[in-house]
């Protein structure tokens, strides 16, 4: 089992997401600095500020911060309702009858209720969705941007000096508890790169970026894991059902380890959406003009030129057959060589393959109807940096 880290009731199964529950307490604290949150309306403006993504939590931390202002937004839009109406109906009272007073009473009791009613559902509906979005889509924004220009802008226009994350009490009057944290270390291994942070923490499955210049492909790439390796072929980035399916990476590639082929599919949809202009390669002139692809999983950037264009069938099931999409690591030279001469048969551009044994290779592969289970194969060698 690995390290549990613990902040006050708050745990976290890794180094990371304790470290960005770290940044939400230094985010809480400057915001107790700077704004007084009993004053009218600061909670409403605070609670709007975070809905609108202007100010951005990353943790549990944080979303517990925002279930607290929910709950003083609604508390005070009772208040608010509560105090307008009993304004109205006294001035109304030096106006009507005694009879009628008895029935203004009576109908501002029921109408009083009927408020705090709606109040409590109110504040039971805030709580929902926050829960939901805390489990279905937890924006984050790299640790180094917490503090950010807009940040600052945000909320008075001021600039201070970073603070840093430091054990004890966050010392906050409206949200006060006490985070005990412990003192640990960073655990040693690749870490995400700043830009793809957010995209990663919004969904784990993306695992990088591929774009080929001169054309329309600029796609996220997926990993789905085997138990559901065609799952990004109808569901996008958001994980939701979409015709167009995603770009998404072979679910056995291990691209943190970088194995020799990484296998990228994607559909070849009329509109030219997805791989739908990769088509364009099977004439000659267009290869030669937009070889270079850029493939950057979220550990690291890397530059591919375009060696093949191949037209490949896929075999039934028991058929025998050349299976590209079965190459992920040589093992040795002899198979290596192998797949290199089965390339060089389907490759149509009639001439060598100018990679050797040790290259990292990129293969990309969509449909293509020059024949039944036809596919399209695009392969690539990694550029030396």
């Amino acid at each position: 089992m690995g390290r549990v880290y613990c902040i006050g009731k708050f745990q976290f199964d890794s180094y990371e997401k304790y470290q960005e529950a770290l940044d939400d307490i230094e985010k809480i604290r400057y915001i107790s600095k700077k704004m007084d949150i009993n004053e009218a309306g600061v909670a409403q403006r605070l609670y709007s500020l975070i809905r609108e993504g202007k100010i951005i939590f990353k943790s549990v931390i944080g979303d517990d911060y925002l279930l607290y202002l929910s709950d003083m937004v609604a508390e005070d839009y009772k208040a608010i309702s509560r105090t307008s109406f009993t304004d109205r109906v006294a001035s109304k009272f030096k106006q009507l009858s005694l009879s009628q007073i008895v029935g203004a009473i009576c109908m501002t009791g029921a109408v009083v209720c009927f408020l705090v009613f709606l109040g409590s559902e109110y504040h039971d509906q805030q709580k929902t969705r926050e829960l939901e979005r805390m489990k279905e889509d937890q924006e984050i924004s790299a640790a180094s941007d917490w503090l950010s220009a807009r940040f600052i802008e945000v909320l008075n226009g001021e600039e201070e000096e970073p603070v840093l994350a430091q054990s004890g009490t966050v010392e906050n009057r409206i949200y006060g508890a006490e985070l005990e944290q412990e003192t640990v270390e960073k655990p040693k291994g690749p870490q995400v790169l700043p830009e793809y942070q957010k995209l990663h923490q919004k969904n784990s499955d993306f695992a990088g970026w591929i774009s080929i210049p001169g054309t329309g492909i600029d796609y996220p790439v997926m990993q789905a894991v085997p138990e559901s390796s065609d799952f990004y072929l109808t569901h996008n980035y958001d994980g939701e059902e979409d015709i167009n399916g995603s770009i998404f990476l072979d679910s056995r590639n291990d691209y943190e380890q970088q194995d020799d082929n990484l296998i990228v599919y994607g559909h070849n949809m009329k509109s030219g959406l997805m791989f739908g202009e990769l088509k364009d390669f099977l004439d000659e002139a267009f290869w030669r003009e937009h070889k270079a692809i850029t493939f950057n999983t979220i550990y690291e950037k890397a530059e591919y030129e375009i060696v093949a264009v191949c037209l490949a069938k896929v075999p039934q099931e028991g058929e025998e057959g050349f299976r590209y999409y079965d190459f992920i690591n040589a093992g040795n030279e002899e198979n290596f060589n192998n797949f290199l001469e089965n390339m060089k048969k389907m490759n149509i551009m009639g001439e060598g393959i100018d990679i050797s044994y040790g290259d990292k290779l990129l293969t990309l592969s969509t449909c293509n109807n020059y024949t039944e289970d036809g596919r399209l194969v695009l392969l690539a060698k990694k550029l030396s940096p």
